[in-house]
């Protein structure tokens, strides 16, 4: 079962298409229009593995002065993409959004950080490590002068162990990486990368390893990332912003397989509590389930 797209609301159509063609160099693969909604479907060229961004435009009156606001307790932090020069990329982009010039973050990754005009965090991953950077040919006639890739979509979770196994249990993600992010004086957070099973890093015994997180950058499928906050498990009633229910947020991630059918006869059979209707826009029937963490996870035929 395939990862297939991030879903996240918009406000301009006009505006943020723009920037996602012609800034970052996304093809419009579909669009659908009725009288409720318009979804615009967008995938990096010659990448077809990776998920693609799904935008969806309510009809129902959004004020344009209102603007998206990401905060720490959001249950969806960003997503990323693995680019091969970000020094390259960050001297041609072009980004009012920007956060600052790219820097190695410890053995984390060699990063730059902006926002797409819905004031959607994005971050650029460079696929090797600053000191180890591969000079590259450029594409003269692409944006960002390469193609990246989809490489992640990250959420957050009060419970990793729980994340994980609900995650493995419905689909092909599994554990791969682990990364800690020492704050100082008892703060600071975990992350755990998901990725397609079929891929091995170096060191498959070590999740902590090094070397699995250059290799992870290097690929072209896109993970799921995790982001635990030390403690957040106490008090027990604390959980994270589900912004499902607001005009603007994250709206889920759509996961695609060859026979709902028996996706659905398995999810119960696990325990899972699954609604299934029918996407009137896509004419396809959906399954939904819900993260530990209240994200909507959609799951369709593959088209």
């Amino acid at each position: 079962m395939k990862l297939s797209s991030l879903l996240l609301s918009i406000k301009n159509e006009e505006e943020t298409l723009a920037y996602y063609i012609s800034h970052l160099g996304m093809k419009l693969e579909n669009s659908i229009h009725t009288e409720h909604e318009s979804r615009y479907i967008l995938r990096f060229p010659n990448h077809k593995n990776p998920a693609s961004l799904e935008l969806r435009k309510y009809k129902e009156k959004v004020n344009l002065d209102e603007v998206y606001e990401h905060s720490p307790e959001d249950n969806y932090w960003k997503y990323s993409l693995f680019v091969d020069d970000i020094q390259s990329v960050y001297t041609v982009i072009e980004d009012k959004y920007l956060s600052g010039k790219p820097y190695q973050f410890g053995d984390i990754g060699y990063l730059l950080h902006t926002k797409d005009p819905n004031m959607y965090q994005i971050e650029y991953i460079q696929k090797h490590f600053k000191q180890n950077t591969v000079p590259t040919l450029k594409i003269d006639t692409f944006p960002l002068k390469e193609i990246p890739v989809f490489g992640l979509i990250t959420l957050r979770t009060k419970d990793p162990i729980k994340s994980i196994k609900f995650y493995e249990t419905f689909s092909d993600l599994k554990f791969k990486i682990r990364m800690y992010v020492d704050r100082g004086n008892g703060t600071g957070f975990t992350l755990y990368f998901l990725g397609p099973d079929h891929l091995d890093p170096p060191n498959i015994s070590d999740p902590d390893a090094i070397e699995n997180r250059e290799w992870m950058y290097q690929q072209k499928e896109t993970f799921i990332e995790l982001q635990y906050y030390w403690n957040t498990e106490y008090p027990s009633n604390f959980s994270f912003n589900d912004q499902t229910n607001n005009k603007l947020g994250f709206k889920g991630i759509v996961f695609e397989t060859k026979d709902l059918d028996k996706k659905q006869t398995q999810l119960h059979q696990s325990g899972f509590s699954v609604k299934k209707s029918f996407d009137d826009i896509d004419q396809r029937a959906v399954l939904k389930i819900e993260s530990p963490d209240k994200h909507p996870i959609f799951i369709k035929s593959v088209l």
